[in-house]
């Protein structure tokens, strides 16, 4: 049997955090956000750049102050470190994906916040974008939710993780709110005809 990713029901303080952006009729099926291999390789890009900054400055003020070159290269290498892991959690909290029984919601940034949903009655379909090297040893993709009345028409879920589960829940999702408001004949997939490639 195949495990299934996105089983897990929000927390109780998930449900609390995000509560702000949900209207009375709607309840939190699912959050979620960037995908553990991007996080991972955005880690090591920021441990490069400004990772490498502040050892280099660190390594340079130790020398102009006439440190032991270990402990100057020790506190470079911790300021490098905390830099990187400063900037992927910034990244990684900034960027959430929520799932509700009645909308997608892409929710932008932690103190400026930008946020862009729709309803699932407004999706046309669901387009799956992953290369190969993404769905063979990176597991994500992006998830492409093309609707009607948006300005540019698509919005993005970018780097999930295994974004054919995801676009199946969301499927089922969508499908459990046409249901509910009398849509039963009309499915997803037959709807403006749904693409994975």
């Amino acid at each position: 049997m195949a495990k299934f990713h996105y089983r897990e029901s929000p927390t109780e303080k998930q449900k609390r955090n995000f509560k702000k952006y949900l209207s009375e009729d709607e309840e939190l099926v699912l959050v979620t956000g960037l995908s553990k291999a991007y996080t991972r390789s955005k880690f090591i890009i920021y441990l490069l750049f400004p990772g490498m900054l502040f050892l280099g400055l660190s390594l340079g003020l130790g020398w102009a102050l006439g440190m032991d070159k270990i402990l100057a290269l020790i506190i470079g290498m911790v300021l490098m470190i905390l830099s990187a892991v400063v900037r992927v959690m910034h990244v990684y909290h900034a960027n959430r994906y929520l799932l509700t029984t009645r909308r997608v919601i892409i929710k932008k940034g932690l103190f400026s916040v930008k946020l862009t949903a729709a309803l699932f009655d407004k999706i046309t379909h669901l387009e799956v974008d992953q290369s190969m090297v993404d769905r063979l040893f990176l597991h994500h993709g992006t998830i492409i939710v093309n609707t009607a009345g948006l300005n540019k028409g698509e919005i993005m879920l970018e780097f999930v993780d295994y974004p054919l589960e995801l676009k199946n829940l969301l499927e089922r999702l969508i499908n459990r709110e046409r249901e509910q408001f009398g849509l039963r004949g009309v499915n997803l997939t037959e709807v403006e005809g749904e693409v994975i490639s």
